[in-house]
């Protein structure tokens, strides 16, 4: 699980030494150095644009729990901030996020608890639901019944069709 929790940060740590590696063994031109310099800034630029984040004020795992079974479904995502596969599902999730409350006079048809497993309340949870890899989406009906899981990726349209 560390490694997948991590595979960003591992990979881009992975990736600078062997590029610097290359660079200081072919005589380096302040080309070279700049073109390195691009190419860690590229990555620190991803991260900070695709990281995933914690929906906010889900620090306490009793107030997430609280809103599964409370008459309106929920789809929890267990993510890390540093996971290659939560970075690159996180414009999925974004997207069903903005549609499902760009719907007007619809009222909240969806909770979507986004949990970081890095901070208490994701850790907390994590043991109460036993997953093993991030991401992993739990879908749950207005009554909280788990109705299907899915790890690594996620379909909006499976989400909205469990809507209805």
């Amino acid at each position: 699980m560390i490694l997948n929790q991590y595979s960003f940060l591992i990979l881009a740590v992975l990736l600078s030494l062997a590029a610097g590696s290359f660079l200081l063994r072919n005589n380096p031109t302040w080309r070279d150095f700049l073109a390195f310099g691009v190419i860690v800034a590229a990555l620190v630029a991803s991260w900070v644009v695709l990281h995933p984040v914690q929906t906010p004020l889900m620090e306490d795992a009793q107030k997430a729990q609280s809103l599964i079974g409370a008459g309106t479904p929920v789809l929890l995502e267990f993510q890390s901030p540093y996971c290659v596969l939560c970075a690159q599902v996180k414009p999925a999730v974004d997207k069903l996020e903005r549609e499902l409350d760009s719907q007007v006079g619809v009222g909240k048809r969806l909770h979507i608890i986004r949990l970081n497993v890095q901070e208490a309340a994701g850790r907390e949870l994590a043991s109460v639901y036993g997953f093993e890899f991030t991401p992993t989406f739990i879908y749950f009906d207005a009554q909280g019944n788990e109705v299907w899981r899915t790890i690594g990726n996620i379909d909006p349209q499976l989400a909205l069709d469990s809507l209805k």
